[in-house]
Parts: structure tokens; C-alpha cells; sequence
């Protein structure tokens, strides 16, 4: 007891400082209440487990028509909730209406009127094909200035040094009448670190709940980011639940898209010659055994010269014929005209002439036939080999080309095949029943299900890796042959656990972290440790619990918002 009343000094002024105006204790949990952020506007939320209302409201008259900006928006998804019918009045005088008014999507106006000074909360009757509703708004302040008196500061810091030196007045003048001689070297002390504590200024904060406040990870940031509605509508900011679900453990490999059976065709020369027409472009859809091109053949010059000759030779023999029939016909039609006093030996003799010249000609012109065609051979049509589309090529006519030379290329990228490179590890994954993604190796992030056609047959002979064939539906040609591309085989097993889509992952201060929206307008940052993922979704195995609404689409957005904040 000797030390009890030394003591007591430090126990009231410790006593007053605490009960000061600087000790601050925070509250609980609450409702969603106006962050303040917004200086143009008073914000009030209401909240059920389908919708989400975000109001809008400037400063309100009593007895003046006024507007309000409501949103309402899916609970879960976040996504704006179009042809709602609103019926909307106040709890404390059922008699005031509002009239709701659709402006776009998820946005509503609100007109209506309110009597007097106070604070009103609103019941809002929701008609929609998601579900009816009735959620309720407190905290609408009519009369409430968005101007506020400023705090005097002076007057502020003067009641603080008042409670101090309280304090430290009556904790001295006890000392004196209470502490023995011996004692009072120690109670000085122990008066002065009492002051110290009790110091306008010196008076902790403390914090609610379990969450993490202030900067974090040395970035300088806080861990909350506010988004306006409008501005998470405006750039499509949608949310999803987590949930505890199916997993499928992937094995990644990389590959390479290789054309088809019918994805590649080539035209090459025949033989030596010249490219005489071209009939398509580059980039030219063709189906097969179309004409592209034809080329000359190329032959030797003695060659060309008989031929020539030949055909000259023929030319002449074929005009004499002609022109001997034509006399032997009008030979024989005269005789016939005077056959009654013409012998009839030379009447047969002219029609035996005119049948032996006809011969005679029909063989010249059956020479003339095969000659040109033998000379005909010369001109080689180029056609396509499969349906597809010309690719790139530098021919034109009169170009000399020389045979087995490739002319002309056709592409046809419907079907393709990737070739895997399996490793020995990766062989027990590979086989009917799995299922298997391929992406592209770029940003593009192209993704598209594939089907195993052939286990492996060869070996790489540069890293011994296995070569496996799947077989992928192109239609829209997204994947070019040539192109480097990542295969995932999804094991048929499960694990049971927390997936979010790959687009909630986002990354900050080199840690892989997601967006977690905790109220209408807020987003809080959450760093979390990642495991595998499939191609759309990725394992979380520490971070975030199951039901908590993580940003899905958008996350870029809201990243910005935070670092910028």
C-alpha cells in the first residue's frame, strides 16, 4: 500500500487523457454508410440477397420537388438490373411517393417531395424476372447541407490542454498531501510520463475487427478502393462469388500447330517451262481443282520446228484437197443437169471422182485434228490441289520456271493438328477420356478444346520428347500454322477447393492478389497464394474465403483506381 498513492497521479491523468476528445475508439461492423469520397452528392445504400441500391441525392428542401440518382444492381454479379418496376415511399409517412423513371442500365430517377427536416428511410418495392423484393434505405437526410461548418481548431486543441493540465493539476496537488518524502522523487517521474502519455496528440486510435489498416507491403497505399456505381457500370466492373467446388489438376505442355491431312496443299511444275496466265491472287479463297495458272512447256527445237513444218505441210495438202472436192462437185452437178444426153459412163466416172476426193479430205482434216492437239499438249493448266486459300507467291506471266519447283501454295485452316512434345513425366496424363485445352503462347489468350488422335510414335531426337497429335477445330482461323501453343491436360480427378476465373488475378508489388468487393462502392485488396490453374480458372489457397465476391471483370479497372487513389 506504501506505493498505492504514488501511483495514483499516473492513474488520473492517464484517466483524463483518455476521456479526451483525441482518443478515438472505433466502432464494429455496420452498415454500408456514405464514404464520404464524393463531394457533390450524400450517398445511402440498401442491400438484400438479390439487389444492391446505391442513391444519389444533393441537398434536399422540405417542400420542394427533388431528384435522386438510384442504382440497382445483382447482388452477387454486380451487373446492372435493367426494366425493374420501383415503388418507392418512406417508412415514416407512407403517404410520400417517389416516381422511378429508367435512364439506362441499372440507373433510375427518382422525383418526389418531402415535407419537413429529418431523416427519412426509404422501403423500395422491386418487380423484375430475377425476383420481387422489398429492401429498405436509412439515413436519407433532408435538410442536410453538403457545405459543412468548418471545426475551429484552436477551440479543438484549447479543450484538449484543459483536460491536461486537469489532470496534471490534481495529480500534483495529491502528491504533495498524500506522498512521503521519500516517495515523492519517484511520483515526480511517474507524474511526468503521465503527462507525457496524456499529451493532446499522443492518444492512440484503435481500429475495429481483424482488419489490416494503413499501408501495406511498404506500397503506401491503403487496402480499399472506392468506385463510383456509375463509374463500376460505365466500365463493366462484375463481380463473383467464391465458391468451394471441382478442381481438375492440369499438366501443361508446349506444341506447335501443324497443318491437317487436307490443310496444305502445294503446286509445282511438272516440268520445265513458262508461266503463261495467272488467275488468282494472294489471299484468294479457291475450291479444288480449280485453274490458277498455266504454264508452257518447254521443248526442244527441233521439235518445235518439225511441228511447225508439219502443220504447214498439212495446211497446204488440206487447202488443195478442199478446192479438188469443190471441182469434182461442180463436175458432177453439171453432168447430172444434162444427164439425158451426157454418156452414162461419165456420169458415174464424176461421181466416182467427187466420193474418192471427199475421202481424201476427211483423212487431211483428221491429220490436221491430231496435229493441233499434239501442239495443244504444249499448254499445262496449274489447278488446285484442296480447298483453301492461296498464300503468298511471286509469279507472273512469262516467268521461266523449272521442274519440282513449288509455284503456288493453299491453306486450309478449318482443321489443324498440334504436335505435342510429351515428356516421360507427362506420358501418364496423355491418354482417351482427359480433356485437353490448348492457348496460344501470346497475348491473345485464344483457348479452344482439342482431341487426342494419336498417342506417340516417334521421338523428338533433340530433347527425346514424345510427339503427340491432337486434332483442333479452326474454323475462324484464329491459330496459324507455325504457331507456338501451351496444351493442358485436365486429369479426370477433382480436388475440392477455392477456384476464381483467371481474369480476377491481378498482380501488385510483385504478389498476385484480387479485388474483393465488401460494400456497395468499395473494393478491398486481397493478396492470395495461388496453385494451379486449368486455362480459365485458378486454384486460391490462401486469401479469400468461400462467398466472398471477387472482382471477375474489371480488376484492371479497379487496380487503377487503387493505385491512383
Amino acid at each position: 500500500m506504501k506505493y498505492l498513492f504514488a501511483f495514483l497521479p499516473l492513474v488520473l491523468t492517464l484517466a483524463f487523457g483518455l476521456f479526451s476528445p483525441n482518443w478515438a475508439l472505433a466502432h464494429g461492423d455496420e452498415i454500408p454508410t456514405d464514404p464520404g469520397v464524393a463531394k457533390d452528392h450524400f450517398t445511402v445504400y440498401g442491400q438484400s440477397d438479390k439487389y444492391e441500391i446505391t442513391l444519389y441525392y444533393g441537398e434536399i428542401k422540405p417542400g420542394a420537388e427533388t431528384n435522386l440518382t438510384l442504382f440497382l444492381a445483382d447482388f452477387y454479379q454486380n451487373y446492372p438490373i435493367e426494366g425493374a418496376e420501383l415503388s418507392i415511399s418512406t417508412l415514416e409517412n407512407p403517404q410520400i411517393k417517389l416516381e422511378a423513371t429508367h435512364k439506362s442500365a441499372g440507373v433510375y430517377q427518382l422525383k418526389g417531395i418531402f415535407p419537413e427536416n429529418k431523416i427519412y428511410t426509404l422501403t423500395v418495392q422491386v418487380a423484375h424476372a430475377k425476383g420481387a423484393d422489398l429492401i429498405g434505405i436509412k439515413g436519407l437526410e433532408v435538410g442536410k447541407s453538403l457545405v459543412e461548418a468548418p471545426v475551429d481548431k484552436q477551440e479543438e486543441h484549447t479543450s484538449e490542454w484543459i483536460w491536461f493540465l486537469g489532470g496534471l493539476l490534481l495529480g500534483g496537488v495529491l502528491m504533495w498531501f498524500l506522498a512521503r518524502r521519500r516517495n515523492r522523487v519517484l511520483t515526480m517521474l511517474l507524474l511526468l510520463l503521465s503527462a507525457w502519455l496524456a499529451q493532446p496528440g499522443a492518444g492512440p486510435a484503435f481500429a475495429h475487427g481483424d482488419d489490416e489498416h494503413g499501408a501495406e507491403g511498404g506500397s503506401g497505399f491503403g487496402k480499399t478502393a472506392f468506385a463510383p456505381k456509375e463509374t463500376q457500370f460505365l466500365f463493366e466492373i462484375w463481380t463473383q462469388p467464391t465458391v468451394v467446388g471441382d478442381y481438375h489438376a492440369t499438366t501443361s505442355m508446349f506444341g506447335t500447330i501443324v497443318p491437317s491431312v487436307d490443310g496444305l496443299g502445294v503446286v509445282v511444275a511438272p516440268q520445265n517451262g513458262r508461266i503463261t496466265k495467272v488467275s488468282v491472287v494472294v489471299g484468294q479463297r479457291v475450291k479444288a481443282g480449280q485453274v490458277l495458272a498455266e504454264m508452257q512447256q518447254s521443248i526442244a527445237i527441233a521439235d518445235m520446228v518439225g511441228i511447225a513444218s508439219n502443220n504447214a505441210s498439212l495446211s497446204l495438202e488440206l487447202e488443195a484437197a478442199k478446192n479438188r472436192v469443190k471441182a469434182a462437185k461442180v463436175n458432177l452437178d453439171r453432168l447430172k443437169k444434162v444427164s439425158d444426153i451426157a454418156a452414162g459412163k461419165d456420169l458415174q466416172n464424176a461421181e466416182t471422182g467427187y466420193q474418192s476426193e471427199l475421202a481424201a479430205l476427211q483423212i487431211l482434216e483428221k491429220e490436221v485434228v491430231i496435229s493441233n492437239t499434239q501442239a495443244n499438249r504444249r499448254m499445262v493448266p496449274l489447278r488446285a490441289p484442296i480447298s483453301g486459300v492461296v498464300g503468298e507467291f511471286t509469279l507472273t506471266p512469262g516467268a521461266e520456271v523449272l521442274a519440282g519447283q513449288t509455284l503456288l501454295s493453299i491453306t486450309n485452316l478449318n482443321k489443324v493438328y498440334v504436335e505435342a512434345q510429351v515428356y516421360d513425366r507427362d506420358v501418364p496424363v496423355i491418354r482417351n477420356g482427359n480433356k485437353f485445352l490448348v492457348n496460344c503462347s501470346t497475348d491473345d489468350h485464344k483457348t479452344a478444346e482439342v482431341r487426342l488422335i494419336s498417342q506417340a510414335q516417334t521421338m523428338n531426337p533433340g530433347n527425346q520428347s514424345q510427339r503427340v497429335f491432337f486434332e483442333l477445330e479452326n474454323p475462324k482461323g484464329e491459330f496459324k500454322i507455325g504457331e507456338f501453343v501451351t496444351i493442358k491436360a485436365l486429369d479426370n480427378s477433382t480436388l475440392r477447393n477455392i477456384t476464381v476465373p483467371n481474369s480476377a488475378i491481378t498482380e501488385i508489388n510483385g504478389k498476385t492478389a484480387v479485388f474483393v468487393k465488401h460494400a456497395p462502392e468499395e473494393f478491398e485488396l486481397a493478396y492470395v497464394q495461388t496453385g494451379e490453374e486449368d486455362g480459365t480458372r485458378t486454384l486460391i489457397l490462401k486469401g479469400v474465403e468461400a462467398g466472398e465476391r471477387v472482382v471477375v471483370n474489371g480488376a484492371y479497372e479497379v487496380k487503377m483506381m487503387y493505385l491512383n487513389q
